[in-house]
């Protein structure tokens, strides 16, 4: 794969556009997949996303990172296994449990992406801005998943339509989103922060 400093539509947008193409495809299909297919293709998907950055830009993430993604769509196949997205539970119900760790473990992977990203072409944000629009990058993703589950129970699955389970409920869940990628937010911009001032970077540390 080409390596440089700019992006070269010819390569970059048939890999990012196959790459968004195949994720959509795993979220709308990760409910009705057995927990050894879904890991299947979160490893392939984490796999491809791993060398396209490694490759392309030169930006090796920290396998950590990538296990952190690989730990949400567990906890989806976890839950289908399960059967706990239908059970009732006290306090909080294993749905709104998901919709919180999931963006709690997915925000410091973009802000990550997002810091590295900008010093890959240039350019030093402070964390708080970093993290600001990480953060802001992940509620559209996840408006967008809700819009999955709006399509998946009215043209694709209409009849059992297990995705939407009342009038509430996608509200519900981008409250629990939400919740979930403030306090993941605030742990990367405090490792974040700690970082830039260890390194003595002169852009603002706010």
């Amino acid at each position: 794969m080409k390596q440089g400093s700019g992006i070269v539509w010819s390569v970059d947008l048939p890999v990012v556009g196959g790459l968004l193409g195949f994720g959509t495809w795993i979220l709308i299909r990760m409910a009705y997949l057995p927990i050894y297919l879904s890991t299947i293709y979160t490893l392939v998907f984490l796999g491809a996303a791993w060398l396209y950055l490694l490759k392309r830009w030169q930006i090796r993430v920290p396998p950590i990172l990538g296990f952190m993604i690989y730990l949400t769509a567990a906890l989806d196949g976890v839950g289908n296994f399960f059967n706990m997205y239908n059970r009732h539970f006290e306090l909080i119900q294993y749905d709104e449990f998901t919709h919180a760790t999931s963006p709690a473990l997915v925000a410091p992977v973009l802000v990550w992406l997002f810091d590295h990203g900008l010093r890959r072409f240039g350019y030093r944000l402070p964390p708080g801005i970093v993290t600001f629009f990480a953060i802001t990058t992940m509620f559209t993703i996840a408006g967008f998943y809700e819009i999955l589950e709006l399509w998946d129970d009215k043209y694709m699955h209409p009849v059992p339509g297990m995705r939407i389970h009342g009038p509430y409920d996608t509200s519900n869940d981008l409250q629990w989103n939400l919740f979930g990628m403030v306090i993941g937010g605030l742990i990367a911009w405090l490792l974040l922060r700690r970082s830039a001032l260890r390194d003595g970077v002169s852009a603002p540390t706010g």
